[in-house]
């Protein structure tokens, strides 16, 4: 289960990097969307898997 916990941290750091390279370089207009939207795919996907995550750890057996 830990391997899954760090593939979702792993896509989020991902994610957050690509929304910094959009918004920090100056780069072509398409390849910024691209960015942007990779971005947030990747870290709604992966906020929403690392809290059911989570939850399914606190959850008592």
């Amino acid at each position: 289960m830990f391997k899954k916990l760090f593939i979702y941290l792993l896509m989020l750091v991902i994610g957050c990097t690509f929304l910094v390279l959009a918004i920090f370089l100056d780069l072509p207009e398409k390849f910024k969307w691209l960015l942007l939207a990779i971005a947030i795919i990747l870290n709604g996907i992966s906020a929403v898997a690392a809290m059911k995550y989570g939850l399914k750890e606190m959850k008592p057996n």
